[in-house]
């Protein structure tokens, strides 16, 4: 019999076992684990990493929306040898250029509100006069097709205002970027497939090789910083990219320097010292 039997008649129960030793701390501790173990892990999606945000276009000063990076909840992983950037769970480079749907310019978003009058009036002259206006896909994700049409029309801005060299090589490397990415998730199961692939690769291999003579050219008729990146960066990234068309003369002769340089740091001559081996393995592989 329980020792609190009789307070059924309150309405309370008296069964089960009675211990005033017992101050329920037990059972909160397994009724939290029980709820622990029910507790579903949610992993992240693409659109979790990003907001609309409001801009003004500074060449025909209408506003509209983008979509923008919450920089707060990147988490960055090891990037490409040709420093191409990776994130968990979100491929940040698709919303990288800010486009006005209204008049057609376009510009990578650290360079879309620095415009002056003259270039002003020259993007309006080449991109504005003939630009069919199009309304913003409402969606929650960019795909890598649409992300890439931006990155062209930021390029053909760029031309049109005359940008520097350094900064047109730079979206030429984010859509060559961009189309490997899209090779890296292709499904392969869509009869589509090798089609598809084929006009991704094909804009792949143009839009890199824009972007290392650009950049070899840029090194050599402008001045740093280089679409906001050190010379020491860029050589390194020419270096990295040189060993895509077997230029390991190229190649050998940048890292040499940085590696003997008193401005780079200790990681990037790491970094140097492995695409050393690399350059030597390689070259060896092809003599």
């Amino acid at each position: 019999m329980s020792l609190l039997s009789g307070l059924e008649k309150f309405g309370l129960s008296g069964d089960g076992e009675f211990n005033i030793l017992d101050d329920g701390k037990k059972d909160k501790k397994a009724k939290a684990d029980g709820n622990l173990q029910k507790k579903e892990v949610v992993i992240p999606e693409e659109k979790d990493f990003l907001m609309d945000r409001t801009i003004e276009c500074p060449v025909c000063y209408k506003k509209f929306k983008v979509k923008s990076v919450k920089s707060t909840k990147l988490k960055r992983l090891e990037p490409d040898a040709d420093l191409r950037p990776r994130y968990n769970y979100i491929d940040t480079l698709k919303y990288g250029v800010s486009a006005c749907p209204v008049c057609g310019y376009a510009a990578l978003n650290q360079e879309f509100e620095h415009v002056s009058t003259s270039q002003r009036k020259w993007i309006k002259e080449a991109i504005c006069q003939n630009f069919k206006p199009i309304d913003e896909p409402q969606v929650e994700i960019y795909t890598y097709d649409y992300a890439v049409e931006k990155h062209k029309l930021a390029l053909v801005s760029a031309m049109a205002k005359h940008a520097k060299l350094a900064e047109k090589a730079y979206i030429c490397l984010n859509i060559a970027w961009l189309r490997r990415a899209q090779m890296e998730t292709m499904p392969t199961n869509s009869p589509f497939y090798k089609k598809k692939k084929e006009g991704v690769e094909a804009e792949y291999e143009g839009f890199y090789k824009q972007a290392f003579d650009g950049f070899v050219q840029a090194t050599q008729t402008e001045t740093p910083p280089y679409a906001g990146m050190d010379s020491n960066t860029v050589e390194y990234l020419i270096a990295n990219m040189a060993m895509h068309y077997k230029k390991y003369d190229v190649a050998a002769k940048l890292v040499s320097r940085l590696v003997t340089s008193n401005s780079v740091n200790r990681r990037m001559k790491d970094k140097c010292l492995d695409l050393k081996d690399r350059i030597i393995e390689e070259s060896k592989q092809q003599s």
